[in-house]
């Protein structure tokens, strides 16, 4: 069964960047996400196979960025692991993926807003 423990940057840097590093743009760096916030490791069967960064955004625990493959449903693992943090009045995060969206919806989570962009 995978479990979730705090990490070293070092530890988790590559998998976000295999998992992220095609959705970030020059604005977001992973090592600039990973100094503000707690990294996170997902652990199974001994090998880290995700990962996240959350951060203290007053008083709402954010997701900063979150990646990884494994034999089980990470998004249920994650969301059972920040369900335990205490001293926040909410949980968020943000994500491009429709699919993440329905699954999260599911787990209890509502859209706050929506981001619009347009390249220059």
């Amino acid at each position: 069964m995978a479990l979730v423990a705090i990490a070293k940057p070092e530890e988790v840097r590559q998998v976000l960047l295999a998992g992220l590093a095609s959705q970030l743009g020059e604005k977001y760096s992973i090592d600039k996400m990973m100094a503000a916030g707690q990294c996170w490791k997902i652990v199974d069967d001994g090998r880290i196979v995700g990962a996240y960064v959350t951060r203290d955004d007053n008083g709402e625990l954010w997701v900063l960025a979150a990646a990884g493959r494994a034999n089980t449903d990470l998004s249920l693992l994650i969301d059972h692991h920040l369900k335990q943090a205490t001293g926040y009045r909410s949980v968020g995060f943000q994500t491009a993926r429709k699919g993440l969206v329905k699954k999260a919806k599911e787990q209890g989570y509502e859209i706050a807003g929506y981001i619009l962009r347009r390249k220059l």
